[in-house]
């Protein structure tokens, strides 16, 4: 089966190289295809994804939904993930993940996420309470997903018309709800993503956790998101 990993980037040499490694060393027999989409990067990034991959394309910095669009259409696989430049991935990321798309049960499933480098609050909060909100939240049919580790069969997102361009934020969200109507969705405990911590470390955990909380509020309820999200190198 052939799968496609798609990935957006925007200055990001620092991690990039581990994060490509990552996904290049996972232990799966399935037909891997990269492909990332950069928002006109000025350091290092698309030197570093050219190690690992010649599927680069460009769309202008602002929406990362854009990207995440882009690659998804330029895609070949039967089905598409959704990935960070970021992130450290689990030799056993991908084909957990997948599984319940290749199994043909699904149209969609969502990994879980740890802290890379996180403390004992970070850790606990993210294994305790996000873990559990992520598998709650699909079975009540308004979703908590990050588009830094999930997966849809292609077929489904082309029948739900692909990503919210005019979203700056919360467009992982809102294109899984939609799936929902096309299918069943699930959540993959063993798909295990380590995500970077920098935005919380800049961030402080009270402004984290108000934005994503409000933006969740905002999405499910009114269609809309937060109309700016700050970039974090």
């Amino acid at each position: 089966m052939k799968v496609s990993i798609v990935i957006p980037t925007l200055n990001e040499e620092k991690i990039l190289g581990k994060s490509l490694n990552s996904i290049a060393n996972q232990s799966t027999g399935q037909d891997v295809e990269l492909i990332i989409v950069d928002s006109y990067s000025t350091d290092r990034t698309l030197e570093i994804a050219r190690e690992f991959t010649k599927k680069i394309y460009s769309v202008p910095p602002g929406i990362i939904g854009r990207a995440r669009q882009k690659g998804s259409e330029m895609a070949n696989g039967e089905i598409i993930i959704s990935a960070g430049a970021d992130n450290i991935y689990d030799k056993n990321w991908l084909d957990e993940l997948i599984a319940p798309i290749a199994l043909k049960n699904n149209v969609a499933s969502a990994g879980k996420l740890l802290p890379l480098e996180g403390n004992f609050i970070e850790n606990s909060f993210s294994e305790y309470f996000l873990s559990p909100a992520y598998c709650m939240s699909l079975k009540l049919g308004i979703p908590l997903i990050a588009g830094e580790s999930m997966a849809f069969s292609k077929d489904a997102f082309s029948k739900v018309h692909g990503y919210n361009l005019d979203l700056v934020t919360h467009e992982d969200t809102d294109l899984f709800k939609r799936l929902m109507g096309v299918g069943k969705v699930s959540f993959c405990p063993k798909s295990i993503t380590y995500v970077s911590t920098r935005r919380i470390r800049k961030w402080g955990y009270a402004k984290y956790l108000w934005f994503h909380g409000s933006n969740f509020f905002t999405l499910h309820f009114f269609g809309k998101s937060h109309q700016q999200y700050e970039a974090v190198r």
